[in-house]
């Protein structure tokens, strides 16, 4: 893959490939898993891949780092502006002797980092000022972080982060404190597939859908309990979550098996092969998480407006938990509709043939991305973004 500097130059940046982690070690389960799912086993053995921040851009511009200073606080040139995702850039630590957390712009606040395949979810939803974004998987923050960023200040949007373990949802609120981005952020402690409130009616003292509000206003509502927030900034604190406001933009990151992320499956060597195959290769731990995305998917729809647009995403290489899952909604749902996605000049992988709805295997491999890390030198992920579109148009 390649990246552009500020002077516009692109280097192309050549992997090795690690010989201390022997994939004959993978327990038979998930070697099995991987056959089946059509993934190469050399993928847990590509080394150094980079690593990713974003620029805080709450911060005035006088307080942000340039890509110089980047360079200048990682001690390397090796820091690239990735293309297509402002505010965004790659560095490759390997052979320096620094942190991510080392640099004075972290210490600073003025950059976090933030994986590659979250960046380009939250980029994919191509949010606007005005914009209100719900996130069912909000957990750690990184996303919602971003999500704040390109929301800005001025605008009336608003984020509504969901997770349904409070540790979590403590860790999101954390980083938008220490961020100083949570101005316009609530945060709810709940199951997504079941979450059902509306978006904010009022910003501070600011109509959000002054003609929405009046509709909601006339007609008789029926009498529904406040759900009270985990966490929420000021200006949203005292929303009475009594309108009909759908969202315009929807995110769910969904739990997944992680098969796609290196570091999350060489943990497992230290720890232990028996305690992966119990947490991911029990067929009905598959099963269920494929089932527990497919309602995720099912309940954003639900939370969508007309027009809004949701994006679904994993860190997962199997078809089951992916093309499975966006041709079961593709059927499921006619009002949906596939929408390309840039590849941010990365090289995706190729899409996997799903089995379930061979009509629709053609919009699937048009506008769907699948990422691996022999093939673009990153984490796998996979990502495809809807659009939900007037039924009776």
């Amino acid at each position: 893959m390649s990246y552009n500097d500020n002077n516009g130059q692109v280097d192309s940046m050549k992997r090795d490939h690690a010989t201390s982690f022997d994939i004959k070690r993978l327990p038979d389960s998930f070697k099995k898993f991987l056959l089946d799912n059509s993934i190469d086993p050399q993928i847990y053995t590509v080394a150094n891949l980079p690593r990713y921040i974003r620029i805080n851009t709450h911060l005035p511009d006088d307080k942000r780092p340039t890509l110089e200073d980047l360079k200048s606080q990682f001690e390397t040139d090796k820091v690239y502006a990735v293309d297509g995702i402002d505010n965004f850039f790659m560095v490759q630590l390997e052979g320096t002797t620094q942190r991510i957390s080392d640099i004075t712009a972290y210490k600073n606040q003025a950059v976090f980092g933030i994986d590659l395949s979250s960046a380009i979810a939250v980029k994919a939803l191509e949010i606007q000022k005005d914009d209100q974004v719900l996130d069912l998987c909000c957990a750690p923050g990184a996303k919602l972080c971003m999500i704040a960023n390109i929301l800005g200040k001025d605008g009336l949007g608003t984020a509504t982060g969901v997770d349904l373990a409070g540790h979590r949802l403590a860790t999101c609120r954390s980083m938008l404190k220490k961020y100083k981005v949570g101005e316009k952020v609530r945060l709810f402690e709940a199951d997504g597939t079941t979450f059902q409130v509306p978006a904010p009616s009022r910003l501070g003292n600011k109509m959000i859908d002054p003609e929405e509000s009046e509709q909601d206003g006339a007609r008789k509502r029926q009498k529904t309990s406040l759900v009270e927030p985990f966490w929420s900034a000021r200006l949203l604190r005292h929303d009475k979550q009594t309108s009909n406001t759908l969202y315009d933009k929807v995110l769910v990151d969904a739990e997944c098996t992680h098969d796609g992320s290196i570091a999350h499956i060489l943990k497992y060597e230290k720890w232990g092969w028996d305690a992966f195959e119990t947490n991911f290769m029990d067929p009905r731990r598959i099963d269920n998480i494929a089932e527990l995305q497919c309602n995720l998917m099912k309940q954003g729809w639900n939370m969508l407006k007309s027009g809004g647009t949701m994006v679904y995403s994993t860190c997962s290489l199997s078809i089951r938990q992916n093309e499975d899952n966006v041709a079961w909604f593709l059927n499921e749902y006619q009002d949906a509709a596939l929408e390309k996605i840039p590849s941010f000049n990365l090289k995706p992988a190729k899409i996997k043939q799903q089995q379930g709805f061979p009509a629709l295997q053609d919009k699937i491999e048009a506008n769907c991305l699948r990422f691996d890390p022999i093939s673009s030198s990153t984490s796998g992920f996979f990502v495809a973004r809807f659009v939900k579109k007037p039924l009776f148009a």
